[in-house]
């Protein structure tokens, strides 16, 4: 249960947030397998669960990223982290694109998940040390952005299909130009110092402080990442929708998470403490409407919805752990936790709904999202008391 209001104190936008915000840019490329999912799953003729293994190799990376990253960090430091992130992500997105067999573009969704893992395990750490109390509104503002970026790759994905042209011109080529100016913006950016504390230990996780947060993360990324990575499949294999207009109306999912992200202040000044809990129910509803809505523009909406109701879920559960955990363990170790979670969360929740697929229908399958969304917000629902506080988060502000 959560027992505080979320805080925001001022964020100012500067060149490591905006290099950071690009890094998520080439995070979301490395992820953005959904899209194609079922035009791969056509291709190759994969089993649902094949598919959703190229969804789950993120979530694998994480595991070992968080299980080992910490000492990869220690010893290459923070800067030599975030370039080889980078450079695996580009190196996985290309695998997937020119690979002429499935076990060749699953391997690219591996080495991008591994890239992918780096930095969700080092930007937690970061984020907190650079922004101090400004974490959770530089995190979800960061966090804003790419979202964008994911429509691009959507819109131009779907346009690519739409015209009966390959669709991985568009996907690696706008890697790519993510990659160039990234390194742009990145290389004269100083990085705050790192503050270690002893030698990293999963067995922090026996400490309520640190497992209750930890858990919480589990919950809202088993919610969210598990219907973000099928929901263009969904809309071609069950609503109905061309291969150029699968991807365009899929995009309604990162619309809706980058809006509620960039004005995170204005969700939570209406929702207050209870801001995770009624996104996990907006979540639910969305889901529910792209199962039994009767026609794709309602599916759609429904898409929408779950994208906004998603967006505060993972940049307010990481903020709590940082809130109770910070005092016992050091941020770097606190971001490998934070990368742990998503990885546990990652590796079951696509292949989950891959199982379920193959078993009852894809259709269905989707039932598994309500569930997941609204045992969260029994979970994560605040005393009540907090339903009666106004939380008070500044406008993020854009440095001179």
């Amino acid at each position: 249960m959560i027992n505080s209001t979320p805080q925001n104190p001022t964020f100012r936008w500067d060149r490591l947030g905006v290099a950071t915000g690009l890094s998520y840019c080439l995070l979301v490329g490395g992820l953005s397998v959904g899209v194609v999912l079922g035009e791969l799953r056509e291709q190759f003729s994969m089993s649902g669960i094949v598919a959703a293994l190229h969804g789950s190799t993120f979530g694998f990376a994480l595991l070992i990223v968080g299980t080992l990253g910490v000492a990869l960090s220690d010893r290459l430091g923070r800067r030599r982290v975030l370039w080889t992130s980078s450079v695996s992500m580009t190196v996985g997105v290309a695998m997937l694109c020119l690979g002429g067999s499935w076990p060749i573009t699953l391997a690219g969704t591996a080495v991008a998940g591994f890239g992918a893992a780096l930095l969700v395990m080092i930007v937690p750490g970061l984020v907190s040390d650079h922004y101090g109390d400004a974490r959770a509104a530089a995190f979800a503002a960061i966090n804003g952005p790419p979202g964008i970026a994911a429509l691009i790759y959507s819109l131009a994905i779907a346009a690519a299909l739409a015209l009966d042209k390959s669709w991985r011109v568009p996907y690696l080529g706008l890697m790519l130009i993510f990659a160039g100016v990234l390194a742009i913006v990145a290389l004269p950016v100083e990085l705050p110092g790192e503050s270690r504390q002893g030698k990293f230990s999963l067995g922090h996780l026996r400490q309520r402080d640190v497992l209750v947060p930890w858990l919480f993360i589990v919950n809202a990324v088993l919610a969210e990442f598990t219907v973000g990575v099928w929901t263009v499949t969904y809309l071609k294999e069950v609503g109905g929708a061309s291969p150029g207009l699968a991807p365009l109306l899929g995009g309604c999912f990162a619309i809706g998470m980058a809006v509620s992200r960039l004005w995170m202040r204005h969700v939570i000044a209406v929702f207050g403490a209870a801001t995770v809990s009624f996104g996990f129910i907006g979540l639910s509803i969305g889901a529910l409407m792209l199962c039994f809505m009767p026609n794709l523009a309602l599916k759609a909406l429904g898409v929408l919805v779950m994208g906004f109701s998603a967006g505060p879920l993972y940049p307010l559960t990481v903020d709590g752990l940082y809130l109770r955990a910070s005092s016992r363990v050091d941020s770097v170790s606190l971001g490998a936790f934070c990368a742990l979670a998503s990885g546990v969360a990652i590796s079951i929740g696509p292949l989950m709904l891959g199982i379920l697929a193959d078993s009852v229908g894809l259709r269905w399958a989707i039932l598994f999202v309500p569930v997941l969304a609204l045992s969260g917000a029994v979970i994560q629902r605040p005393p009540a008391v907090a339903y009666r506080r106004a939380a008070r988060t500044p406008t993020a502000k854009v440095n001179s």
